[in-house]
């Protein structure tokens, strides 16, 4: 642990990602005195970036991110702005030399969308898949540290389950044979989404990514945990859907209805060792957000219910009287029965995911659990997903990617710093 007694840290981005994000600094664990400060914060619009710069306390309000971290040269910066800046801003920020740059989902989107052109997915993976090695080529000539930003992989029940896996290998066991995960809600909030230019996809690539990554991620433990060597995806399977737009208006009367993306995918990957996952998102859960993962292993079955969990029912026969209380995310109304899911943050793993940032600056040796592996793994996963939906469901080899670069170690997990959830008699 170093001496230091503050922490810089800039914000891009004024929408529910930087809200929670900035909101999330606030409840990490005391740190022996450090301090957070909060010193700038971007947006394409500065009476926006204003507006937020008072609501957090954020020192400084900016419109050019390259600007921002080259004279504020923030400790941490957080890339949680529309999908379309995030490639782009991960290099300015490695350029700046930040210490720790936080790159919210997806690591980046095709770049010829903002180009203004057309493409099949093949090309459209390939390009985006060229476009990230640029990133994570510039992260590692910056000295920085890319932290991919998958909340789900900071979940308590992952961690969980990552020590008995720990647990598990002084049997010989802890192999993960089968997992199955799911990312949905009515439509998302977000402007941007319906717009593949600034969102890069629909469902596929926006919700089932959420327990695409800690299906990813639990299989590079595995892998690590074994032998020393992370297991990888070698081919996936894929469906992307518009199912609303293609319904009667009426049906549409309690969701978002897109009209440019999927709102449903389905994502199978087979991994190296013969293993499965499958992962669903979609924007057709009439009743709020759900978010879920079972995993069967060679020793147990492990079911996390993130959100609902229903360790806490409430029943209102009329919703006025939560008056303005959010009991659980994107719960359209509290009225009836309902399972409320206090301190989301810490439940949906954000509080876990920014302490691993802060980590990161305090000690120099230490690199983020999900870092540039996880994002490029994701990436070549959601992209052929989306070949493969566009050739039928058919699957699509991606070793070429997941075995084509190199990754340093301090780019992969470390199982046994991950942090301990469980006590021990």
């Amino acid at each position: 642990m170093t001496n230091r007694r503050n922490i810089k840290i800039t914000l891009n981005g004024t929408g529910f990602a930087a809200d929670y994000t900035a909101r999330t600094y606030g409840m990490i664990p005391h740190k022996n005195g450090v301090s957070i400060e909060f010193a700038g914060v971007t947006s394409g619009r500065m009476e926006n970036a204003k507006r937020f710069a008072a609501t957090h306390g954020i020192a400084r309000a900016f419109v050019d991110h390259a600007a921002m971290v080259n004279e504020l040269r923030p400790d941490i910066d957080n890339v949680a702005c529309a999908n379309f800046a995030h490639g782009p801003y991960t290099i300015e920020a490695a350029n700046a030399g930040v210490g720790v740059i936080v790159l919210e989902k997806p690591p980046v989107i095709w770049p010829g969308f903002g180009e203004g052109r057309e493409a099949d997915a093949r090309t459209r993976k390939i390009e985006s898949m060229q476009f990230l090695s640029e990133v994570l080529d510039a992260v590692r000539r910056g000295g920085s540290k890319l932290l991919y930003a998958e909340d789900f992989i900071y979940v308590d029940g992952v961690k969980g389950l990552v020590e008995l896996l720990i647990e598990a290998r002084k049997t010989d066991k802890g192999r993960v044979l089968y997992q199955r995960g799911v990312c949905a809600h009515q439509g998302s909030h977000a402007p941007a989404y319906d717009t593949p230019s600034k969102s890069g996809g629909g469902a596929l690539f926006n919700k089932a990514c959420h327990p695409l990554g800690p299906c990813l991620f639990l299989k590079q433990v595995e892998g690590l945990l074994r032998d020393g060597n992370p297991i990888r995806p070698l081919q996936v399977s894929a469906t992307a859907l518009q199912i609303l737009k293609h319904q009667e208006a009426i049906t549409g009367e309690h969701f978002r209805v897109m009209q440019n993306v999927d709102d449903f995918g389905r994502i199978t990957v087979v991994f190296e060792d013969q293993t499965v996952a499958e992962v669903v998102g979609h924007d057709l859960s009439i009743s709020g957000i759900r978010n879920e993962l079972s995993v069967i292993t060679d020793f147990a079955q492990y079911d996390i219910r993130i959100n609902p969990c229903n360790e806490i029912e409430l029943f209102l026969p009329k919703s006025d009287a939560a008056g303005n209380l959010l009991l659980r995310e994107k719960l359209p109304t509290s009225q009836g029965t309902s399972f409320p899911r206090p301190n989301q943050f810490y439940a949906h793993g954000y509080v876990n995911e920014m302490n691993d940032a802060v980590d990161c600056v305090l000690e120099a040796e230490r690199f983020p659990q999900s870092g540039a592996m996880m994002a490029w793994d994701t990436m070549a996963v959601l992209m052929a997903g989306y070949e493969s939906a566009e050739n039928g469901g058919g699957f699509v080899d991606v070793s070429e990617y997941c075995q084509g670069r190199d990754f340093h170690r301090n780019e992969m997990p470390d199982p046994h710093r991950f942090g301990a959830v469980f006590q021990r008699v």
